[in-house]
């Protein structure tokens, strides 16, 4: 019978007490307002407004009219609140998936520092194997996922953030330390802790020492190298796994060689194709993005070391 508009008019000439303070306030010309008016009594069949002393005060039927309506312009300026908060980024959910190297490495730092940005905006995690990774967010569960040496998948896309390189943790006394390089054949009679060969890593790592002539056996094996990195921090061998996996652990007494011939893994933020991500989980990936350049200079310098 009557819409928002219309209700919104009448609130206004009611403040107002004149249909020009009401064309000024909503935007609209004082005939507007008046042919508004009038339309509003038409239909209702009575009188919305008495003129006293040139000024226009509203019947008893208007008022109880306002004040019913009351909860309609409530509600309205609470969506209009909540389009603003998400125009402008401070609301929303973004559901992540990750990789266990980068839950740990590089995670916890980007969502605090992004949640302390941007309290409003609620953040879930899900740390699963590379397969179930990609399930997720093709079966549009996860919004993002952030994947180390991913496999082509004709239903995902693929953003590259950072190619890292392989890097061999090792105690600091340990005289791999002292090398300018660490190669195959360094590691070869060294206890090894490292991906399993049936990973994508672990075979990349394989085929690495196979070109130089040397079996790819570690001693330890592990699914994700951020648990190789840790039993190399606990004092058992050595790990050949990525840079940032190899920081995250790194703490006097522990050393970080750069591993030859070169061996690197992309790094990459994964997406669904049909689905667009929105504003919030494109800015996460931002984040994400400058928090990796930021780690990977600090990792640059603390690889610079002794050289034989």
């Amino acid at each position: 019978m009557l819409n928002l508009r219309q209700l919104e008019v009448l609130r206004a000439v009611v403040q107002y007490r004149t249909t020009v303070g009401a064309a000024e306030r909503l935007g609209m010309s004082q005939p507007s307002v008046s042919n508004t008016i009038r339309h509003v009594e038409t239909v209702l069949g009575f009188p919305l407004f008495e003129r006293v002393s040139n000024r226009l005060s509203p019947t008893a039927e208007t008022l109880i009219l306002l004040e019913e309506a009351e909860p309609l312009f409530l509600l309205r300026d609470a969506v209009n609140q909540r389009a603003a908060d998400l125009q402008a980024g401070r609301i929303g959910r973004i559901r992540i998936a990750s990789t266990a190297e980068l839950s740990e490495a590089i995670m916890p730092k980007v969502i605090a520092d992004f949640a302390n940005r941007s309290p409003g905006i609620q953040i879930s995690l899900e740390t699963r194997p590379l397969d179930s990774v990609l399930q997720v967010v093709e079966s549009g569960l996860a919004d993002v996922a952030f994947v180390i040496a991913p496999y082509e998948h004709h239903a995902l896309e693929y953003q590259r953030i950072a190619t890292l390189r392989a890097v061999c943790l090792c105690q600091e006394d340990d005289p791999l330390a002292q090398l300018s390089e660490v190669t195959p054949k360094d590691l070869d009679p060294r206890p090894l802790a490292g991906p399993q060969v049936a990973n994508r890593i672990g075979l990349m790592i394989a085929e690495s020492f196979g070109k130089s002539g040397v079996d790819y056996h570690p001693s330890i094996e592990t699914r994700f190298m951020n648990a190789a990195s840790r039993i190399v921090a606990h004092g058992r061998g050595v790990a050949l796994i990525d840079e940032l996996s190899a920081y995250a652990v790194l703490r006097p007494g522990l050393a970080i060689r750069p591993y030859r011939p070169e061996l690197s893994f992309e790094l990459s933020a994964v997406l669904s194709r049909t689905k667009q991500p929105s504003r919030q989980t494109k800015r996460f990936i931002r984040a994400f993005a400058e928090c990796t350049e930021t780690l990977l200079a600090d990792i640059a310098a603390a690889i610079a070391g002794p050289a034989r």
